[in-house]
């Protein structure tokens, strides 16, 4: 299992929810999840093949978020603010997410959340098992400290083309 991790830097930031890449993805109850649209095709050939051999549908708590921060001074307040410095904060809370790509998603499924201090239990859950096995297959790789966390790299020129 190797993490290939999206980077804003290589790719770019899809600017709002209407852009036209951007499609909707099987969700956790209660939120609406969106994704690239090859990375939402991927995601939903994924989601069968992992509930055929578990029995478990993958369902995201996360897809496509907007950029959060208004500037770098902004970000740093929030971080000293929440977590005592700049350094602690910045393992927990990124500037730039792969999330605003479209190409990243949290799961929220089969004992799998965003949930930090569960990780450890996570690790032993069957569908992590499964995706850990089987993700690559279907181009998604993971973050690895976060079991939850999957995200489809592509070429940039792949990215910018419109469905």
């Amino acid at each position: 299992m190797v993490e290939n991790r999206v980077r804003v830097k290589d790719k770019g930031r899809i600017p709002n929810e209407h852009d036209p890449r951007l499609v909707s993805i099987p969700s956790a109850p209660g939120y609406a999840c969106k994704m690239h649209y090859l990375a939402a095709a991927a995601f939903t050939v994924m989601a069968s093949a992992c509930y055929a051999a578990t029995g478990i549908q993958l369902k995201a708590r996360s897809g496509w978020r907007a950029h959060r921060w208004s500037s770098r001074a902004e970000y740093e307040a929030y971080l000293v603010a929440h977590y005592g410095n700049v350094e602690a904060g910045r393992k927990w809370v990124a500037f730039d997410s792969p999330h605003e790509t479209g190409l990243a998603v949290d799961l929220q499924c089969g004992g799998l959340a965003p949930i930090s201090k569960t990780a450890a239990q996570q690790k032993r859950t069957v569908v992590y098992a499964w995706l850990c096995d089987h993700a690559a297959e279907f181009g998604f790789s993971p973050y690895l400290p976060e079991p939850w966390h999957w995200e489809y790299n592509m070429p940039k020129t792949d990215w910018e083309r419109m469905p």
